[in-house]
């Protein structure tokens, strides 16, 4: 593994999937009483989306692009309704404990897409 010689979408793939999994340490909910990370939300599921790109990167082979694409995009769709299912109603008020985790992840899907899309295999 020789992360000097790799193209410029192998190595958003590797820090992509770095960044999803630093994303399941951060607070994914957040109520001021109650936090919970990635790991505790069960969203840890989410990093298998990652795992075929991180491998074909990893181990230098060719890449089927629209299967990365569609991980990628699938992603993007359930960490957005990861995010809208956490609204919640408080004596009337409606507002969201979603905190930074889901949207790290969500970055990090679509830095993965971009990945995907500038890999040259």
């Amino acid at each position: 593994m020789n992360f000097q010689k790799w193209d410029m979408g192998s190595k958003m793939i590797f820090i992509a999937t770095c960044a999803a999994i630093i994303s399941f340490f951060f607070k994914w909910v957040d109520v001021g009483f109650v936090s919970e990370n990635g790991f505790g939300q069960g969203a840890v599921f989410f990093i298998l989306l990652f795992l075929y790109p991180f491998l074909m990167v990893i181990r230098e082979k060719r890449m089927n692009k629209m299967l990365g694409y569609v991980m990628a995009i699938v992603g993007i769709i359930l960490s957005y309704i990861y995010v809208l299912s956490k609204s919640v109603d408080i004596l009337g008020s409606n507002f969201n404990a979603a905190s930074s985790g889901p949207y790290l992840f969500m970055a990090a899907c679509g830095l993965l897409l971009l990945g995907v899309h500038k890999r040259r295999s």
